[in-house]
């Protein structure tokens, strides 16, 4: 698969400050890790790498949380994707050879480079808001109320 668990609950937890983002609301890694069933210590991981590539913003204290700043909603998806683990499955072999490429292509090689490569176009062209867009009309859902 081409996201790692670690990029796949980025994305959720990405998604997740983006719909139910208020002015000044900030959510704790506990309560993001109970609402989307992700363990919490691993979320607690992922969700610093988000803020230090500036994804997402933290304030430490009381009323401390993690939150989505405005200006990360029009930041294309597949940011998040490189953020936690880089975009080197958008490029590697299907199934795990160093060595695969147009030259000396492993078994899957001609038919798991356009889906890659159509995933990679995908992520590059949606926007984090699309995905809050879908989710808020209801068209898409991120975990059941």
């Amino acid at each position: 698969m081409l996201l790692s668990r670690s990029a796949k609950y980025g994305l959720q937890s990405v998604l997740y400050l983006a719909i139910k983002q208020q002015e000044e609301q900030r959510f704790r890694v506990t309560t993001i890790a109970s609402d989307l069933d992700i363990p919490e210590h691993f979320l607690g991981k992922i969700l610093q790498k988000l803020v230090k590539k500036d994804i997402l913003n933290s304030a430490k204290g009381p009323n401390g949380g993690f939150f989505l700043k405005e200006s990360s909603l029009d930041l294309p998806v597949i940011s998040i994707i490189e953020a936690i683990d880089g975009l080197d499955a958008f490029y590697n072999c299907g199934i795990g050879i160093n060595q695969c490429d147009e030259e000396h292509p492993c078994p899957i090689h001609k038919d798991y480079k356009p889906l890659r490569e159509g995933f990679k176009q995908i992520l590059s062209s949606k926007t984090i808001r699309d995905y809050k867009i879908d989710i808020k009309e209801g068209k898409s859902f991120l975990f059941k109320l």
